[in-house]
């Protein structure tokens, strides 16, 4: 893991390597769970239904397919990639969670117990307005996936 350095004017953060298994490259800011397939504690692809709890963080960077890279597992992060809704805007301090088969986030629905991941693992640090059209793109979060 990657701690950065105390700097009282930076936020903190926390990195870990992670080994892509997705089939294809997991871009910068996209969300990405330990994955099932060979469950090592290394491999990581996109989230589907059933693994939201193995939310491990965002990529730092792009990682190619078969390759190892850094997520970001604790702190601010300024570029994570959550869509809005039609019906529900984001405010900040909402819970997001992952997207069945996408690599973004959404807001998780109030009082929604059975998704694993609404226990706050990313929280939206900004608001995000609704759309006609919604649509992924880069806004500010706090991750404690670690």
């Amino acid at each position: 893991m990657i701690f950065q350095r105390v700097n009282g004017s930076d936020a903190e953060k926390v990195f870990a390597i992670f080994y892509n298994v997705q089939g294809a490259t997991l871009t910068a800011n996209y969300a990405t769970r330990l994955d099932t397939g060979t469950f090592d504690g290394v491999r990581v692809s996109q989230p589907t239904t059933g693994t939201f709890s193995l939310l491990v963080g965002i990529a730092n960077v792009s990682i190619a397919d078969s390759a190892y890279g850094l997520v970001q597992i604790y702190g601010y992060r300024s570029s994570a990639f959550v869509t809005n809704q039609t019906n529900t805007a984001i405010v900040a301090g909402d819970i997001l969670t992952p997207v069945n088969g996408q690599n973004y986030l959404d807001r998780a629905a109030a009082g929604n117990g059975t998704q694993t991941a609404g226990t706050g693992l990313i929280i939206a640090g900004t608001a995000v307005a609704t759309a006609t059209t919604p649509a992924a793109a880069a806004q500010k979060v706090f991750i404690r996936c670690m």
